[in-house]
Order: C-alpha cells, then sequence, then structure tokens
C-alpha cells in the first residue's frame, strides 16, 4: 500500500511515523507543507513536494499553517476516492484553539476549572478576582506548555499583561483566564480510536507546567474507570479519534479536564508506557480513513 503523510511539522515524531509504516510494509512519503509552493500552467496544478499524486491512503497530521489549501487537497483526493484519515481536521480547520474547546466541553457539560475569555485587559483583573489567586493566564493558541503563565497576585497579574501589551500581536482576546487547580495528578490521557494510554505528568524542579516537553518527567498511571470515561467524555466533546486529554485530579479526587489536544505528541507516552504509539497511531489512521 502506498501511504502518504501530510504535514507542516518537521519532528521526530512525524520520521517515527513514517518509519513505523514503512516497518508496517508499506510504502510511505513524509510530505512537508509548511511553504506550499505550487504553480499552475494550463490550469493544471503542480504542488512542490508532493510526490506521488495517487497514494492509496493520505494521513493528515499535524497542520498548523497552509490550512485552507490543505483543506482544499484533502477533498479531493477523497473526490478522487483516495482514502483520507484527517482526524476531523477538514471540519475543525484548526490546530489548537483552546476557546472553542473550552465552549464545547462546556455544552457537553464536562467539568474545566473557570474559565473566562475577555476582550479587553482591564477584564482581567475582575476575572482573577472571581477564580482566585493564584490564576492561570494562557494563550489559546499555543501548545506544549508554552504561553502559560501563573498570576499568584495581582501585581504579577499586571507583569504578565504589560508583557503582552508590548507584543502587539498578543491582544487579550488571544488569552483565557483560568482557575488555578491545586491537583494532585497531572495525567496525560492518549486516546486513539478504542485504544487508551495514561501517564501521569512531573513538573521539573520550580516549574508549575508538567508538560514533558519542558523537562518534566513521565511515568505509569493506572486510571480508575471514572477518570477513563471522563477522559473519553473530552473526546466525544470534540469530535475526533485520537486526541491527547489533559486532566487534573485533586487530593479529594475531583477531576477537571484542562484541555483536548487535536496533535498530541507520543514521545513521552512511549517513554511512560513502553508502548509502540507510532505503530498503533498508524494502524489506526489506516483503518479508519474514508
Amino acid at each position: 500500500m502506498k501511504v502518504k503523510l501530510i504535514t507542516t511539522l518537521q519532528s521526530i515524531e512525524m520520521q517515527r511515523l513514517k518509519d513505523e509504516t514503512c516497518a508496517m510494509g508499506h510504502e510511505c512519503d513524509l510530505v512537508d507543507l509548511s511553504k506550499f509552493t505550487f504553480s499552475i500552467r494550463d490550469t493544471k496544478l503542480s504542488i512542490d513536494n508532493l510526490g506521488n499524486p495517487n497514494p492509496d491512503v493520505v494521513v493528515v497530521k499535524g497542520v498548523t499553517v497552509n490550512k485552507a489549501p490543505i483543506v482544499a487537497l484533502i477533498h479531493d483526493y477523497r473526490k478522487r476516492g483516495i482514502k483520507v484519515f484527517d482526524n476531523n481536521y477538514c471540519e475543525h480547520q484548526y490546530t489548537i484553539n483552546k476557546v472553542t474547546d473550552l465552549i464545547k466541553l462546556s455544552l457537553n457539560n464536562v467539568p474545566i476549572p473557570d474559565t473566562f475569555h475577555c476582550h479587553d485587559f482591564d477584564e482581567f483583573y475582575r476575572a482573577c478576582e472571581i477564580v482566585g489567586y493564584p490564576a492561570i493566564v494562557k494563550l489559546v493558541g499555543a501548545g506544549k506548555g508554552a504561553g502559560v503563565f501563573k498570576a499568584d497576585n495581582k501585581e504579577r497579574l499586571a507583569e504578565i499583561i504589560s508583557n503582552a501589551q508590548n507584543d502587539m500581536l498578543k491582544s487579550a482576546s488571544r488569552f483565557i483566564v483560568q482557575q488555578y487547580i491545586p491537583y494532585e495528578h497531572d495525567l496525560r490521557v492518549l486516546i486513539i480510536g478504542e485504544k487508551l494510554f495514561v501517564m501521569k505528568r512531573i513538573p521539573g524542579e520550580g516549574e508549575f507546567r508538567a508538560n514533558f516537553s519542558l523537562g518534566g518527567s513521565v511515568e505509569t498511571f493506572e486510571l480508575d474507570d471514572e477518570g477513563k470515561e471522563l477522559a473519553k467524555r473530552g473526546l466525544a466533546a470534540v469530535d475526533m479519534s485520537v486526541a491527547g486529554v489533559d486532566l487534573l485530579i485533586t487530593k479529594d479526587n475531583k477531576r477537571y479536564v484542562l484541555e483536548v489536544n487535536h496533535t498530541p505528541g507520543f514521545v513521552g507516552m512511549e517513554k511512560a508506557t513502553g508502548e509502540n504509539i507510532a505503530r498503533i497511531y498508524m494502524e489506526h489512521a489506516i483503518g479508519n480513513a474514508y
């Protein structure tokens, strides 16, 4: 079978997916469309680096730029009878949008931290007074722990706001203000179809964020049925078959879905569980392409 992996992120994980696809006995092209250069001559479209125009299966993962043209390309593949697995990307057309996901989670009665989305930085002070200090100020379009700040008091909040205002690209509407949850366990639940993997994320010294990409450590965690069901509810709310659901569990056993990651990394999960997540992902993607 000829498989084409389309991404806009060149990473170790994408190379792992390609290698595992080849190990499964398939031909595999890894295509980076981050620049999406093309030409049209005599009405015929030619896209640089696209390779074989007639693969058997196309798998789309990690598309963060050039979204609209790539969606048009996906639609054309399907129109021509080529199967595509895009994890519902054509419908969402975004990779990271915490505002949209939080709305979906709330509408589906999934417990989340109290959250405010404001369009004026002055409103942040009122929001923090309501959720209480410390509070979390988070960029809605960032991942892997980037753009997440902890405001321990009003003075620290003023500093966060000042830094954001100095960056002309960071308007108030690009942030959310959230209740800080003093958790006992910070968990990443990776769901791939019917398979579920769980790891506990442990922050590095002096760091409140527990992301593996920020130097946090990981270990396996035995999640109970209640936690697994909550993670599945979070996945269903955003309408995907693959996602990384971040769960927080407090000392008194309250559970919150912090966010749902559309393009979750899996290196940390492989390290924690010893499972070949890349192989499991590609088996799911190829088996569920349409």
